[in-house]
Order: structure tokens, then sequence, then C-alpha cells
């Protein structure tokens, strides 16, 4: 083995052991030896890719790609994972292009990449693309072989055949995906019965064309009557095309009467999701000091629940305003209708908050995206500045 060979060995060891720093100087030990080593370029971009410093492993990855032999798609996917990290949706979507006509050529493509590029596609407009992919997700492949009882329902006529939402992903995107119940019985669905965790139940209960809702928690195995027919959230897109527009949920009586004259505040406010999420290191501000420019504005904290969705509803049915990071509130307040302020990351934008501004999804809803990584205060001066422009007090 020569120098450059041993020396590359080395530094891919420390990288697989997360001696990052090690790996680095490595890695560019390698590339000031070689300037177009294939493997130190593709290893020290994702490295650095996963160090937020993106612009760096930018321009790696880019140089990569250029190196790389015909037919080769690592470096294809490890680029188009950094676009897609940073937002750059159509970049990202031209090449999960390549990846998959390559992967495609020699049989079929991982259904990880197909997810990945499927998001992509929903980011840049091109749904019917999107969604067809989407039927590939891996969670969904998973259901395929759980022996549910019933057929799974691929858009046929369904004829009031009953059928049984299964629950997938999570709060907020079972909260997105609620809205189109109502097409289902438009087209002809029996009894429907959804499956949800339990801090959704009453909430989707409360839906008129919802015949009933078991509950489950996100680590229990589903048990349900038998139905004719089963679905999963986001394979309802594929089957019944546009999305309804909100309101399409509301707080159950039961609820507003519990919370009725809610007064601690005009705005409510959430600063962090689940903290045991990857995505709350770009997500979640790091402290609610951060929000300081904001307090004269009546701010009420959510942070920490309030009961179920239920309660939720019935305090955000009276609030003016939600200003929170990407996480279930977001999609709460936007299935209400009600005025949400979405703070996202630079680093791991959502596809559904592509636009960065307004999003398709929640017309209500306006969103404030860093200007770059970690930046809140930025977010925090807009928003105030918006605030003060609406003439809040």
């Amino acid at each position: 083995m020569d120098d450059v060979a041993a020396a590359f060995a080395k530094a891919a060891e420390h990288h697989r052991a997360g001696r990052t720093g090690e790996a680095e100087v490595g890695y560019r030990a390698v590339l000031a030896a070689d300037s177009d080593h294939l493997g130190a370029l593709s290893n020290l971009g994702s490295l650095l890719r996963g160090l937020d410093r993106v612009d760096e492993a930018g321009a790696l990855l880019d140089r990569a790609v250029a190196l790389a032999p015909p037919g080769d798609p690592r470096p294809l996917v490890n680029l188009a994972n950094l676009r897609r990290l940073t937002g750059r949706w159509a970049q990202a979507a031209a090449l999960y292009d390549q990846v998959i006509a390559l992967e495609t050529a020699r049989g079929a493509a991982n259904p990880q990449l197909l997810l990945d590029a499927s998001l992509t596609y929903l980011a840049c407009g091109r749904d019917a693309e999107g969604w067809r992919l989407q039927d590939a997700r891996p969670n969904l492949v998973v259901r395929r072989g759980q022996g549910i009882p019933g057929k799974e329902w691929r858009g046929e006529p369904l004829n009031g055949r009953s059928l049984l939402l299964l629950p997938e992903q999570g709060f907020g995107d079972q909260i997105q995906m609620i809205r189109y119940v109502p097409l289902l019985k438009a087209r002809g669905a029996g009894r429907l019965t959804v499956v949800a965790p339990p801090p959704l139940v009453r909430l989707f209960a409360a839906m008129p064309d919802i015949d009933a809702v078991i509950a489950c928690a996100p680590d229990e195995a589903v048990h349900a009557p038998p139905h004719d027919l089963w679905t999963a959230p986001f394979s309802l897109p594929l089957w019944l095309g546009a999305a309804p527009a909100p309101p399409y949920l509301a707080a159950p009586a039961a609820a507003r009467a519990r919370w009725a004259g809610f007064d601690e505040g005009r705005i409510g406010v959430v600063w962090h999701g689940a903290s045991h999420q990857p995505i709350e290191r770009w997500r979640g501000l790091p402290s609610p000091d951060l929000l300081d420019p904001l307090r004269n504005y009546g701010l009420v904290d959510l942070q920490e629940p309030r009961g179920d969705f239920a309660d939720t509803a019935s305090i955000l049915e009276q609030l003016d305003l939600v200003i929170t990071t990407d996480t279930a509130m977001a999609h709460l307040a936007g299935a209400l209708g009600r005025p949400c302020f979405v703070m996202l990351p630079y680093i791991a934008l959502d596809w559904r908050w592509a636009d960065g501004r307004r999003t398709p999804w929640y017309p209500q809803t306006r969103l404030y995206r860093q200007p770059a990584p970690g930046d809140w205060d930025s977010v925090v001066v807009a928003i105030a500045a918006d605030l003060e422009a609406a003439g809040v007090a």
C-alpha cells in the first residue's frame, strides 16, 4: 500500500470512529498529496456536511462529482443530499434524476433514496413524481409486510367498503394528511376508522367523516377490527389528488368548554420540539431568551402541553397568532386556519416549507427562514418588524 492509500485508510478509520478532527486532518493531507483523490473528496465533503460546514462541503462534493467515473452514483447521492439539506431543491432534484436513472438501469433503486428524491420533487412542485415515489417509502414497505387484515387500497373505487387509515410518521404529519378524510368519504368509503396516537384521538374523533378512532402509541402494534381495505396517510395524495384547503380541524366542544376564556396572552409561542429528534439540533432554539425582542407582544408559553391536541386546539382558536419552530404546532395551527409564523432553520429545511416564505399547505402561515446556519437573531428581528408593521400591541 502506498503512502497516500495508507493515509486515506487511516483518515477513514478515524472518520468511522467519530474522531472528526483527526479524520479531517487526514483527508486534507491526502488531498495535499493528490488533489483529485475521489475518496478523500467525497469523505471529507460528507464529514463537513455533518459539521454544518455546508459551503466547504459543497465545493468538495462538486469536485467529486466532476471526477467520478461514469455510472458511479455515490458522489451524486452525496451532493444531492447536501443540496436537499440546504434547501437547494432544483439542484438536488436534478442530481436525484441522474441517480435514479443509474439505479433503475441496474435493477431497482434503494427505498430511502426514493424517499429522499420524492420529498425533493414535492418541494420543487413536481407533485406527480413525488407522490409516486412516496409509494416506495420504507415505512410503507414495513406496513405491507405486517399482515394487516384486508387489502391495501390502491385508488380503486371504494363502493361502500370499510377503510382503515393507519398512522405513520409524527403528530404534525398526521395532522397534515387527515385533511383527505372527507375526500375518502366522497369517493365512497363506508365505515372509516383512523388509527392515531393517543394525543390526537379526541381531535380526530371530532371530524364528522371519521366513524371511529383507535388509539395506538407509536411503539405499539396496530390492533383493529377487520376492514375491507387499509391505507396510510402519505399514500392519500397519490390516489386523491389536490389537497383540501384548511380549515379542516376544529376543537371538540368539551375542550372548548374546558379552556373557555383563556387569557394568558394573545400570541402563543413554541420554541423547540421533541429533544430526541435529531433534527432539533437545527430546528429548535437553543434558548427561549432569543425571543426577548418579542416579549412586549403578549406572548404565552405553549412549550409544555396543556393536555392533548384537542385542548391545544381550543387554546389556539382563542389566540391571535402562533409563533413556532417547525413542530406539530405549525401543522395544528394551519389545520385550524389560524395565523401562524414558523421559524425555520437554514439547514434541514422541511419540504413543506420549501419556499421559505409561504406554503401551499397552509395559506394563513408565514415562514421565516434563517439567512445562515444558526442565525435565529435575524429571524426574530424580521418577526418583530412584521408585528410592528401590523400594529400588534
